[in-house]
């Protein structure tokens, strides 16, 4: 006669397997979440394809980051990559809000030709209500700072690739102009595009902290702003076309500007 399990060998089995599933629960969340950092990656080099492509077809210029247009049925703006900049009205020099949901369809951004699919743009983490999370440098030269005064060397020098030149219109658009490749003094420690949560899909937010070496990690809404969605960190392409997971303590501020000259 087979011998049934007693109420204390059931409550012990239960209990192995309780501290089991608490042991690898959060494996599998790690798990998980790291397969959809990997995607990102995988999204974020193909934009780094698209713009390498873009530049290849405009005489080595990279796209602008934002510039006014009329094009019709559309808001009057275009940006680096496409979305629906018409799901809010005119803002601070800006259409639209990426980090709402888009109410019609997107407005193809430069470019969008050379990329083809909509779910490029997506990261797996970012809210469902999103559009993207996407951030193209938007150091420029006109934008106040606290570091000029430490270095005044640095006022008016420090831009990124899509904004050369930046200047808002008399219809209280910003416009921008990118730069020619051959001002790049070194693409392999420059960023271009980055993740984070804005209402636009440029960024730099970092520009008018006086910091060097050191991000403000006391401001903990900067850090929060770039540390969003992936552990602590943000996946990011750079002007060499890499891609890696930066966290916001490993930031340098001369990682912002395409010019580098000017740094102690």
């Amino acid at each position: 006669m087979r011998r049934a399990f007693t109420l204390i060998e059931l409550l012990v089995v239960i209990a192995i397997i309780s501290i089991l599933a608490a042991i690898l629960f959060p494996v599998f969340v790690q798990a998980k979440r790291t397969a959809k950092q990997i995607v990102c990656v995988v999204h974020v080099r193909q934009i780094g394809m698209a713009m390498l492509m873009y530049r290849a077809d405009y005489d080595d210029v990279w796209p602008a980051a934002v510039y006014a247009d009329s094009s019709p049925g559309w808001a009057p703006q275009t940006f680096w990559l496409g979305y629906d900049n018409n799901n809010s009205p005119l803002f601070g020099g800006y259409h639209g809000m990426v980090n709402k949901p888009a109410v019609n369809p997107p407005k193809p951004g430069l470019i969008d030709p050379y990329i083809k699919s909509e779910p490029i743009k997506v990261c797996p983490e970012q809210p469902r209500d999103w559009q993207m999370a996407m951030a193209y440098n938007m150091f420029n030269k006109y934008a106040p700072s606290a570091y000029y005064t430490t270095n005044p060397d640095a006022a008016g020098q420090e831009f990124g690739p899509g904004t050369g030149e930046l200047w808002t219109d008399a219809n209280g658009l910003v416009n921008a102009s990118g730069i020619s490749d051959s001002l790049m003094e070194e693409p392999s420690t420059t960023l271009v595009v980055w993740e984070h949560n804005a209402r636009v899909p440029m960024c730099n937010f970092l520009q008018s902290v006086d910091w060097l070496e050191n991000p403000p990690i006391h401001l903990p809404y900067l850090a929060e702003h770039f540390n969003f969605l992936h552990r602590n960190g943000s996946t990011t392409l750079w002007a060499d076309g890499h891609t890696k997971r930066l966290l916001f303590a490993q930031l340098k501020r001369p990682m912002f500007s395409v010019q580098k000259w000017m740094y102690p």
